[in-house]
């Protein structure tokens, strides 16, 4: 009679361990079921794992480290992104593109780059994109913990939380993982020969075939991970995305998320120039007197999981607006 109680409570035990989602040591869930459980149009904001994403930071820092446009890392990362993202719905499909460093650059040979995009379809035309860059800067050791692992973990898990079977109830949602956003040191950034090579080349591409008017809102995270978080509403951002990310910050009882507004120069700046609706989400004050920006201090030290869910719930609670906003301005 022991025996049989013992076999049965195993069993038992067993069956409710299955029915979690297991994780490997990059943070990565196990088949469909993931999709299911957690997928759905408008999921709980409360339920971004901020544990998991940071786990999946210390993964793109501390496994696979500088990932370079044109380098093993850069690959590893496509890869990576590509086994995390697909179980839960989504079709991934990687863009290639050549960027060449300008004159006086370390680097002199074309370099290889490849945007990532994971695309889940909705039953509206048209598409909302949530983006980031996930090149890291041209520094030797530089791992890029906040600029930009963060925005890269936390697209990560949206995937998860945005996933599902089938077409969700609403516009199509691509998340963007751009690379060659860094500049070609020791050349200063410039928005058209020595920056965001990624982001221009979609851009142009969609231009070219007309997609780039399906796209009807943009949102950008950019160095979201700072372990004292303080983000900039970018000041070209459009209007009515600012006003509704500042709503959401408050509903979520987190009104000092924003600390100012300003101009910063990043991947959103090809696709507002296109004229799609854009808001671009940064911390661009990294430690004290920003020193910690493009240095090796830039590593798992100083960024935190509680930023990337403060981020992560924030994206998660406006899309439901968002998307009625969406509506009201395609009528």
């Amino acid at each position: 009679m022991f025996r049989f109680l013992f076999v049965t409570l195993l069993i038992l035990t067993t069956a409710c361990a299955c029915g979690q989602p297991q994780a490997n040591g990059s943070g990565e869930s196990s088949g469909n079921g993931a999709a299911s459980a957690i997928g759905q149009s408008n999921p709980d904001p409360s339920a971004f794992d901020e544990t998991r994403a940071f786990k999946d930071l210390a993964y793109l820092c501390e496994e696979i480290g500088p990932r370079r446009i044109g380098t093993k890392g850069a690959q590893k990362t496509r890869d990576w992104l590509q086994a995390q993202i697909e179980p839960h719905g989504w079709e991934v499909t990687t863009d290639s593109f050549e960027a060449t460093p300008p004159p006086g650059a370390r680097r002199k040979k074309t370099a290889q780059g490849a945007n990532v995009f994971a695309t889940r379809k909705g039953t509206l035309p048209g598409e909302i994109w949530i983006a980031g860059h996930y090149d890291t800067f041209d520094l030797p050791g530089f791992v890029g913990a906040n600029d930009a692992g963060s925005s890269t973990a936390i697209l990560v898990e949206l995937a998860r939380q945005l996933g599902g079977e089938g077409p969700r109830q609403g516009y199509s949602i691509v998340l963007a993982f751009f690379d060659g956003e860094e500049r070609f040191p020791p050349n200063p950034w410039d928005d058209f020969t020595n920056s965001t090579f990624g982001s221009r080349y979609a851009v142009e591409v969609r231009k070219e075939s007309g997609a780039i008017e399906d796209i009807k809102a943009f949102v950008l995270l950019d160095m979201v991970g700072d372990i004292d978080l303080n983000l900039y509403l970018e000041s070209s951002s459009a209007s009515w995305l600012v006003a509704l990310m500042e709503r959401t910050a408050h509903k979520l009882g987190d009104p000092r998320l924003f600390v100012g507004r300003r101009e910063i120069k990043d991947d959103h700046i090809h696709f507002r120039k296109a004229k799609v609706p854009c808001i671009n989400l940064i911390d661009f004050q990294y430690g004290p007197g920003h020193r910690w920006w493009h240095t090796r201090d830039d590593d798992m030290s100083h960024v935190s999981a509680e930023s990337l869910g403060r981020v992560g719930r924030l994206v998660l609670a406006a899309m439901p607006e968002l998307e009625e906003l969406v509506k009201r301005r395609d009528k």
